[in-house]
């Protein structure tokens, strides 16, 4: 089934540019220098490491991605452990510290310029999320109370 938003099962380069790097799909992980919400209201305007995120929407051009931790460290409580055969298909390892930060969303335009080749391929995919943890990443980013900012 494919949601609006959602990229084609195999995407295609970009026509009518000079970019031909695909659109990433719903669940790739990337390797991605993430701007957390702390480090932004301490006016960052980039963030401190390239770690591994996964893409949660992409709309056009606009890509959405929610950040992963792997080391256990820096979880907020709302954090969603991600089980071990999960992390090793996304290619971060069956580390039993990762989880995902459903509170915290980075969006950009794709191709962006945080992203970050993986090795000397040039590659910047680490591998994708199984589409049963998809959906209950997804559902844990849509129950998160948003952050008034005003």
């Amino acid at each position: 089934m494919k949601l609006p938003g959602q990229a084609p099962q195999k995407s295609p380069p970009t026509s009518g540019t000079t970019n031909s790097t695909p659109l990433p799909r719903r669940g790739d992980v990337l390797n991605y220098v993430f701007l957390f919400a702390r480090e932004a209201q301490a006016g960052r305007d980039e963030g401190v490491k390239a770690r591994p995120v996964m893409v949660m929407a992409v709309v056009g051009r606009r890509v959405t991605v929610i950040p992963l931790t792997t080391k256990g460290d820096d979880k907020p409580a709302s954090s969603l452990a991600i089980p071990a055969p999960v992390a090793s298909a996304m290619g971060v390892g069956g580390n039993t510290g990762s989880s995902l930060v459903p509170g915290e969303l980075n969006a950009f335009e794709w191709v962006g310029h945080d992203l970050r080749p993986i090795d000397k391929t040039g590659s910047f995919l680490f591998g994708r999320c199984t589409p049963g943890f998809f959906a209950t990443a997804l559902d844990a980013c849509l129950h998160i109370k948003p952050l008034s900012r005003d």
